[in-house]
């Protein structure tokens, strides 16, 4: 599996247990409106411009309710609001899994596996390139970084699963999805900056994929309810920003809440947004 094929199945597990999370969540709402849930309303406009309501009764007659504010008119638009999410929810789950099934990868492994054996031929794969540059790529900047003191040895407690030891559980989790989607990266880079000042330690620096010579930053944040924190993460941004690093282009940023949980769609969004990106250095 290359690493479009990784991501996007990350991808699409991720909406799917949202959708089945939310889904979830409707039916059991849906259930305590079990009584409205196949009523009808009607709507009328008296002389005042007020409108009132009426529903429709087994017999097919139709009783007065009242207007908006009444109860059951309330529960009954509830009731609608719930099937049609139901509705669209399960049309999108269908999507997903049709999509899963029929996806074809474009690696040329699998499409010589398809193909007459008089037709199998040896190609490359577009990943292949990016593999080559990267390991140059990584050997080159581990080097590098050894000729710089380490930053804060002692808090770093986690180890990730090729061996590099990093500071949180949060890093832990960001490295191993971008190491689970193929991207080259060194946790901790020494980075100069062009003010002069002392270099920066950036969380993640990642090799561009897309023209194989960008140098890509992310940056975990995970304090912003502490002044202090602010203060300085507002101070390295405008470091980056000196020293021709754009955010959205070359640099990221994801962010934790007050408790230190991170949404995992924004990983996810962030490693789109590498796939993607185009240089424009």
């Amino acid at each position: 599996m290359n690493l479009m094929d990784a991501e996007l199945n990350h991808r699409l597990n991720y909406e799917m247990e949202m959708l089945e999370r939310v889904r979830k969540e409707y039916s059991a709402r849906l259930e305590r409106l079990d009584d409205c849930r196949d009523a009808f309303l009607r709507r009328t406009v008296r002389s005042n411009g007020k409108h009132y309501y009426y529903v429709k009764k087994q017999d097919k007659r139709y009783r007065y309710l009242g207007d908006q504010d009444d109860r059951t008119v309330r529960r009954i638009r509830e009731a609608r609001f719930m099937k049609e999410a139901i509705r669209r929810i399960d049309h999108d789950i269908d999507l997903i899994n049709a999509l899963q099934n029929g996806f074809e990868s474009y690696e040329p492994v699998f499409i010589n596996e398809g193909l007459p054996e008089v037709y199998r031929c040896n190609m490359y794969p577009v990943s292949e390139a990016y593999k080559r540059k990267s390991t140059e790529w990584l050997s080159c900047k581990l080097d590098y970084q050894k000729t710089f003191p380490e930053n804060y040895p002692q808090n770093k407690r986690h180890r990730t699963s090729d061996g590099v030891m990093v500071k949180t559980i949060s890093e832990l989790t960001i490295y191993e999805r971008f190491r689970a989607a193929g991207l080259a990266q060194v946790y901790e880079l020494p980075l100069p900056m062009k003010d002069y000042g002392p270099p920066l330690y950036p969380d993640f620096t990642l090799l561009s994929p897309v023209d194989m010579t960008t140098e890509i930053i992310v940056e975990f944040v995970g304090r912003l309810d502490q002044r202090g924190y602010r203060e300085d993460f507002a101070r390295k941004v405008g470091r980056y920003i000196a020293s021709g690093y754009i955010p959205g282009v070359n640099l990221f940023f994801i962010y934790s809440d007050s408790e230190g949980n991170i949404d995992s769609m924004q990983i996810t969004k962030v490693i789109a947004d590498i796939l993607g990106s185009k240089s424009v250095l």
